[in-house]
């Protein structure tokens, strides 16, 4: 199955909306990109653009200052019917910036944090130096350039983040022709190269 690297607000409507502001209730961002569920999610978590320059048309993956997924109501509903799983739906209050709701979208916190999918023989990366100030970093990937997935740690998935560099996310054909069948906004889709077995 082929696979792709997600960029995150390719394909967006020609005015999208923007958040630049909000309160996750006591969430730290980062764990919402750990690829492990939430157990203390708080349903009054918002997002809210601050200006009427911002008040766009909202694409089905909103454009905002966090770093995970926003996801209409109507991308959820054909992720689901296309049978993509691996996603914890954390409802979202969208505001403009006169505080009327957009309503009906999730956080999509992905929870497929795959362990030894990324190439490390194949793909182009960087890692941290050895005097970098965080010492449990050194050595480790800082980022990627071209990733290259192993096919065998893919299996019987959809949607992952890599363990190795969990910033990025990364879905099969199945999630992107679901996306584009149904002309969701928002996704825009980079082929990444899948390989069997070790380098």
């Amino acid at each position: 199955m082929k696979w792709y690297h997600v960029i995150r607000y390719g394909n967006p409507v020609a005015n999208p909306y923007v958040a630049d502001e909000g309160d996750l209730m006591g969430v730290d961002e980062e764990d919402l990109w750990g690829g492990t569920p939430i157990n203390n999610w708080n349903v009054k978590a918002w997002i809210k653009a601050s200006t009427p320059d911002r008040d766009g048309e909202p694409d089905d993956t909103l454009q905002s200052y966090l770093h995970p997924p926003i996801y209409s109501t109507r991308l959820r509903k054909v992720l689901e019917a296309a049978g993509i799983t691996g996603i914890q739906w954390l409802p979202l209050h969208v505001m403009r910036s006169d505080g009327t709701e957009i309503p009906g979208y999730s956080i999509a916190n992905i929870v497929n944090l795959v362990e030894g999918a990324l190439d490390l023989e194949r793909s182009d990366y960087d890692v941290y130096p050895p005097d970098y100030f965080l010492p449990e970093r050194v050595g480790k990937v800082r980022g990627i350039r071209i990733p290259v997935l192993r096919a065998e740690k893919l299996k019987g998935l959809d949607i992952v983040r890599l363990a190795e560099a969990k910033a990025a996310f990364y879905v099969s054909e199945r999630f992107k022709v679901a996306f584009e069948q149904a002309h969701c906004t928002g996704h825009s889709f980079n082929g990444v190269e899948v390989v069997e077995g070790q380098a």
